[in-house]
């Protein structure tokens, strides 16, 4: 029986897009971050210096200009709060004010997460009290990069206080509603999960090990910072280390596969079964991991599901149980 619980309750993503809009009481979402979050932004700014002749990432195989397969995590959540979206994150932004995609797109500026924040507080006299803000970085701040300009952090501090200046900032403008993610364990993507053990960092080769010590120390740190902040504010933690980590151990039914890439990168051949696959590329999601990931995100607001939304997912859950039974 804990066996079918377990399934059950991995199955219930599936039936995510079929939950009917939920009226939060928030007005709009505001995010900020990088590719985990990216919508478009750096897909729009390429198309707009290259005249419309190129895409990035590169459409097909990528969604329009997000960085997986489909949309991401903080469009599904909006759809489902039933509010519109404004979204600042770019892809490669680190944590402060550097991006590491500028050798990738030479001569394009791009933000990070202080630029981001910076953007908005310029053109924003006063934060939306009612609106909800998210913020999720660090990631790049810690895995390999060919950056000229960055060169990854081997502690968590300087990325915990650029995180806390990005909060202090939104609750000096106003913000009363700010859901801050943590970090999945950077070792464990396809990027890392191959690497033996060596130095942390070694000539800029983490090796899985040490990438999983530095999302551990960074999410312990967040978690403390997050604590100290005034209970005047609705700080909403969300831990996706955790539900990230439970996939990868009971990946059934939702994946089949939790440690390769569904897309190689080198010939832009994608898999044949994407959706049973957690990982996009050799560091992103794929949209059913987005799904997940919104799912973890919704849960974490405490909003009560509605009536025809139980039952929806109560017949789902009598169907997974019914068919593993079989």
């Amino acid at each position: 029986m804990k066996k079918l619980s377990l399934l059950a309750f991995f199955g219930s993503i599936f039936y995510l897009n079929s939950y009917p809009a939920i009226a939060a009481g928030f007005s709009t979402i505001y995010g900020f971050g990088d590719s985990l979050s990216g919508t478009g932004n750096v897909n729009q700014i390429v198309l707009e210096a290259t005249g419309g002749t190129q895409t990035f990432p590169p459409t097909p195989p990528y969604f329009e200009g997000r960085f997986s397969n489909g949309p991401a995590w903080i469009e599904i959540l909006a759809q489902r709060l039933n509010v519109p979206l404004i979204n600042s994150a770019f892809g490669g932004s680190t944590s402060g004010f550097d991006n590491t995609l500028d050798t990738t797109l030479p001569g394009i500026p791009l933000p990070g997460l202080q630029g981001q924040i910076g953007n908005f507080v310029n053109n924003n006299p006063v934060a939306d009290p009612n609106a909800l803000y998210a913020i999720w970085a660090g990631g790049n701040d810690y895995l390999p990069t060919n950056s000229m300009v960055f060169t990854p952090f081997d502690n968590p501090n300087q990325t915990l206080s650029n995180i806390e200046t990005a909060i202090n900032s939104l609750i000096e403008l106003g913000a009363e509603n700010i859901m801050v993610l943590n970090l999945p364990n950077l070792g464990n993507t396809p990027l890392n999960n191959g690497s033996v053990d060596g130095f942390c960092p070694d000539d800029n080769q983490f090796d899985g090990d040490c990438l999983n010590d530095l999302t551990m120390a960074h999410n312990q740190g967040l978690s403390s910072l997050l604590s100290g902040f005034s209970s005047d504010v609705n700080l909403i933690p969300v831990d996706i280390n955790t539900v990230v980590n439970n996939t990868i151990q009971n990946p059934f039914p939702i994946f089949t596969n939790v440690t390769d890439a569904c897309l190689n990168l080198n010939t832009f051949e994608v898999c044949n079964n994407p959706n049973e696959f957690l990982f996009w590329d050799d560091r992103h999601p794929t949209a059913v991991g987005h799904q997940l990931i919104a799912n973890t995100a919704f849960q974490s607001l405490g909003i009560p599901e509605p009536k025809t939304t139980v039952a929806l997912l109560t017949i789902g859950l009598i169907a997974i149980i019914k068919k593993v039974r079989k």
